[in-house]
């Protein structure tokens, strides 16, 4: 439901970079878990594995999820500020990032392939047109990730409560 939450933001606030690598982390965090589990880790091991999106990784691929080149390069350089919350708790200086078009091609690679995994093929057939298990949204190629500071917003009502 991560992986569909990012469609829904990207729909609405495409250039949210730092908010969709963060939701699209938790999706590949929460799939690569769930391989995990099945694989027959417990919820203890799975909090000490932590956020660490390239342990995780290595984890699932040493119980039977294929290597490719592509998720250890992707997973491992979103992972690195993944795992330290910078793009929940952003700070001043420079990341190395995936753009979330790509990081949202790889949630739905690992989503589906652990589903299947975990479900079996006929579950997946019957359900494949679910929010998570493709991808609703079209994501640019490109984005000015400060674009959101130039964008003019409807005026908020004020929502001031006053002390009780």
């Amino acid at each position: 439901m991560y992986a569909a939450a990012a469609d829904a933001i990207n729909d609405k606030l495409p250039n949210t970079l730092h908010v969709l690598t963060h939701v699209l982390g938790m999706s590949i965090e929460l799939a690569l878990k769930a391989y995990l589990r099945h694989a027959g880790y417990s919820e203890k091991q799975l909090i000490r594995i932590g956020h660490d999106l390239g342990l995780i990784l290595d984890h699932a691929m040493e119980h039977g999820l294929v290597y490719t080149g592509s998720r250890n390069f992707v997973l491992r350089v979103v992972g690195h500020n993944y795992r330290q919350r910078l793009f929940a708790y952003p700070r001043q200086g420079s990341m190395n990032i995936i753009m979330p078009w790509r990081l949202r091609q790889m949630a739905d690679e690992l989503i589906k392939e652990i589903f299947v995994t975990i479900n079996g093929n006929d579950m997946f057939e019957a359900h494949k047109s679910s929010p998570g298990l493709y991808i609703q949204s079209s994501y640019p190629d490109d984005l000015d990730a400060s674009a959101w500071a130039k964008t003019e917003w409807p005026e908020r009502r004020n929502t001031r409560i006053e002390p009780s």
